[in-house]
């Protein structure tokens, strides 16, 4: 019985371990994602003042 509930705690602990590895995989592939596009975005922001600077006098 004793080998049975230690059997069932070390399942139950791994499922949680790989469960929050795959939630802070996501986390962090969600952030990856932000930054690239606030990256592209700082990008055309400086491209668009580029233009503006050239088009002033």
């Amino acid at each position: 019985m004793k080998k049975m509930v230690t059997w069932v705690r070390v399942a139950a602990l791994t499922l949680l371990k790989w469960i929050g590895i795959l939630l802070l995989s996501g986390i962090k592939l969600a952030l990856e994602l932000v930054k690239v596009i606030l990256w592209l975005f700082g990008l055309v922001a400086r491209i668009f003042m580029a233009f503006v600077r050239v088009g002033t006098p």
